[in-house]
């Protein structure tokens, strides 16, 4: 594994991919959903302001809930059919939208789910499950490159857990920690493989756990206020929504829109898939609340999973073994893969940290004052476009009650 300094990041080229996208391909859980189930978040998530940034289509198929493959937690998922990953894959292949895949760019946010109902099956048990079929669903999911020829993705790693106010002040909060950072080692190694062994893949690996990590060290630089409470447990029936992103919990779970906006921005500025910019939040509010807006995300309904896709990609391998070129897979526990193109692996998290310091400390340098990278999410958030999941005294009153046990419906929304 191999990690840069910011002098060597800052020295390469930004552009590591086609510089167009045109399109984006979301498949992932509560922090992707943009509607096909509920929006958890007070605002635009980063898939839409990464859409509006890039000048792209957007359709998210992400569904509260959704674990990679939610066979595996049959157990404890009798109340839970939301659509996993795979599910959405098949979703995404039902609508036959023929995206060109060098304009496309697929993205793939799961895992916190997965981890907390990996605990829930080990009852009274607080060692640290076996996360590698988790990273090895994640990997299988390039079926879509199979499929569709697509080799530009975006995966995500889980956010810190144990910052999470759910579990901050808890007795589980160490345990879910390490388990994030396991999950993220595994798939860290995971994305250097498929990498290396696939040589026309750019897959591209989110750190959003230190990204959020560095700004929970440092709110304040990054022009948040509260690192650690929950904006609605917090303001209880204060909530009017003037300082809602300074915050950068929404629920006990869940992301403000402006932590939504700052993992957009650290995506924007590396650079991943075209020129290096970034996007101011009302510039994605406004674009969102036009008509027709390319960047609003039509909402997906999920049919029962035929397993089409798992049969198709298979059939695709057998009648192109002949032409291959690229050797065979390697195993999760091989220890000795190394990443062959530093443009084909990138990691997105501490860089955009120090140059998003370096940006507010300088602006307060020339103007004697700290900005605000992040704008407030103005009052048209209130509108039908983006209604909060929790906007009146009532629901918010027995949303506070419920999310008290680890059992909370909190965890229903992941």
């Amino acid at each position: 594994m191999r990690f840069l300094s910011v002098v060597a990041l800052l020295q390469l080229p930004l552009v590591l991919a086609a510089d167009t996208v045109k399109n984006l391909v979301v498949f992932g859980d509560s922090n992707a959903d943009v509607g096909n189930f509920q929006r958890w978040t007070n605002g635009p998530v980063w898939s839409e302001d990464l859409a509006v940034g890039w000048n792209a289509t957007l359709h998210s198929f992400a569904y509260t809930g959704a674990t990679c493959d939610r066979a595996r937690f049959s157990s404890v998922m009798r109340y839970d059919d939301s659509p996993s990953i795979k599910d959405q894959v098949e979703m995404y292949y039902h609508q036959s939208l023929n995206h060109d895949p060098a304009e496309t760019v697929y993205a793939i946010l799961v895992g916190a789910s997965d981890i907390h109902k990996s605990f829930l099956q080990r009852v009274n048990s607080t060692s640290i499950p076996d996360l590698k079929p988790v990273v090895e669903c994640i990997g299988q999911q390039r079926n879509i490159r199979k499929m569709y020829g697509a080799n530009r993705f975006l995966v995500f790693n889980v956010l810190p857990m144990e910052h999470m106010p759910f579990y901050k002040d808890s007795s589980l909060a160490a345990s879910r920690g390490e388990a994030a950072k396991e999950f993220n080692r595994l798939l860290a190694k995971e994305v250097t493989k498929m990498n290396k062994y696939h040589h026309a893949l750019a897959l591209d690996l989110i750190d959003v756990h230190s990204l959020l990590s560095d700004l929970m060290a440092n709110p304040t630089d990054f022009g948040f206020k509260d690192a650690s409470s929950a904006y609605l447990g917090q303001c209880r029936e204060r909530c009017d929504g003037r300082d809602v992103d300074k915050y950068v919990w929404w629920d006990r779970t869940h992301l403000t829109g402006g932590a939504h906006h700052m993992i957009a921005n650290s995506i924007l500025l590396a650079g991943s898939f075209a020129p290096s910019t970034s996007i101011d939040a009302q510039k994605t509010i406004d674009a969102l609340a036009l008509p027709n807006s390319p960047h609003r995300s039509p909402i997906y309904k999920s049919p029962p999973n035929t397993g089409i896709m798992d049969r198709l990609a298979a059939e695709a391998e057998q009648s192109s073994k002949k032409g291959a070129t690229e050797p065979p897979e390697q195993t999760l526990d091989d220890e000795t893969v190394e990443p062959n193109n530093i443009a084909n692996y990138v990691v997105i998290g501490g860089f955009v940290c120090a140059v998003l310091v370096y940006w507010t400390r300088r602006q307060k340098k020339i103007t004697g004052r700290w900005p605000n990278p992040f704008q407030h999410i103005s009052s048209r958030l209130r509108s039908t476009t983006f209604t909060p999941v929790r906007s009146t005294d009532n629901v918010v009153h027995n949303f506070i009650a419920i999310e008290s046990s680890v059992l909370s419906y909190s965890w229903r929304s992941l």
